[in-house]
């Protein structure tokens, strides 16, 4: 029998996918690497946005990724193969500025300046379907929902996503990342799985990895896995839920007792709310991600905090002084889960270093966010704290493939005549 060569699945943290990379032999991979800066500026589908770092006038040159040690692992399941996550760096060797990971390191560091270490738990939810040739459900053009019922919680659906799950979770274990609980939720093929907390950077790369490893193992068993935010108009929507938390020498510093914030907890929270208006595109980062947003359904329009209150953006666990944290409900499973990270913790940063004031909690006076692409990028171009906090150069970056993101969805909305406007006018006028 022939011995296979090991191979290295490179892992590239994007924008849009979560994680891009390529398979190149192991050991190509102790060294630099080539890889291509469009990488940033691609979409979901692969329309191209320029970035200042890459676009047609400098011909979207190659970069310098390297692998991150402490993350390469073997994925059992493909004989002969490990994964590392590697990130741009400059060409002197430091973090790139656009790249969202790297902005996450760096804040990390900022917060170890303060002798903080933050601790993240990462949520998603998800749409798992059977390709189904010929198959229509709600226009989603051959594909059916996993599971015969709609319901949340629901031991039958669990039953009918057994072996899924099982498998699921077992590889994630085989690869050090804990999924804590796989479920059903209230939809259409509609499940989620809850991560264990980890420090931010092991968090983020987990969060990564779970979501692309998720789809992989769909796609071996004839089904699709979708982090799509808004599929269904009359469903709830796919969140993508951060727990955080703060630790000192590996002490839960959120409370002082139970119930009752600590003043690190009440400043960090107070940073969250205060620059969620600025950070909504980095959460609901698409035309799509702002049609879940709906308080009925448990997604808050406004920036506000409450204790164990599903409804609102911010909700506040804090009956325990191990566990107490700030469920992050504003983001959905679409997000890049290093942006949202960045994010999270930027806007943490805020409330610390100024030392804000926690509003009370209450959606009463709460700051309205903005309820589309275009308003959220201009919120974050124009924000006073993403570049001082985040970076000139990733935000930067990111608001010029959201603004062509947005403006391609315009130019299409220029031409599409929609099925409202025809049953108005086409036989009554």
């Amino acid at each position: 029998m022939t011995k296979l060569r090991p191979m290295t699945q490179i892992e590239v943290p994007d924008y849009d996918l979560g994680l891009r990379g390529k398979l190149v032999r192991s050991d190509k991979t102790k060294s630099e690497m080539a890889f291509c800066t469009i990488a940033y500026g691609l979409s979901l589908v692969d329309d191209t946005s320029d970035t200042p770092f890459s676009n047609a006038e400098n011909g979207y040159p190659d970069g310098v990724v390297f692998a991150d040690e402490s993350t390469r692992v073997q994925l059992p399941w493909r004989q002969g193969t490990d994964a590392v996550v590697a990130d741009f760096v400059d060409a002197d060797g430091r973090r790139f500025g656009p790249s969202a990971r790297g902005v996450l390191v760096g804040l990390i560091d900022e917060y170890s300046k303060l002798g903080l270490d933050p601790v993240l738990g990462y949520e998603y939810e998800v749409w798992i379907f059977r390709e189904t040739p010929g198959a229509e459900f709600h226009g989603t053009n051959g594909l059916t929902p996993l599971g015969r019922t709609h319901n949340a919680y629901s031991l039958t659906r669990s039953v009918e996503a057994d072996e899924l799950a099982s498998e699921y979770i077992d590889r994630m274990t085989q690869v050090g990342i804990d999924v804590e609980a796989f479920h059903s939720e209230l939809g259409p093929g509609f499940f989620e799985f809850a991560l264990a907390p980890a420090p931010a950077k092991e968090a983020a790369d987990g969060a990564a990895r779970a979501r692309q490893y998720l789809r992989d193992l769909c796609a071996e068993h004839g089904l699709r896995a979708s982090f799509m935010a808004k599929p269904f108009g009359e469903f709830s929507g796919a969140g993508g839920h951060v727990h955080s938390s703060l630790v000192r020498h590996g002490v839960n510093v959120m409370v002082d007792e139970p119930g009752r914030l600590s003043e690190i907890g009440s400043r960090y929270l107070a940073g969250l709310l205060e620059t969620m208006t600025d950070f909504t595109v980095l959460f609901s980062p698409y035309v799509n991600s702002f049609k879940r947003a709906d308080p009925t359904m448990f997604v808050g329009d406004r920036s506000f905090w409450g204790s164990d209150d599903r409804n609102a953006t911010c909700r506040a666990l804090l009956g325990s002084t191990k566990a107490a944290r700030i469920e992050h409900r504003r983001p959905g499973a679409d997000a890049n889960p290093y942006v949202v990270a960045a994010a999270l913790l930027a806007g943490g940063l805020v409330g610390l270093q100024d030392q804000l004031i926690l509003p009370d909690a209450g959606a009463a006076e709460a700051a309205a966010l903005p309820d589309n692409l275009g308003d959220a990028i201009t919120a974050l171009e124009t924000s006073g704290y993403a570049a001082e906090v985040l970076g000139k150069p990733f935000v930067e970056a990111f608001a010029s493939t959201r603004r062509a993101e947005y403006e391609r969805y315009q130019a299409w909305m220029r031409t599409f005549i929609t099925p409202w406007e025809l049953q108005r006018h086409l036989e009554h006028q």
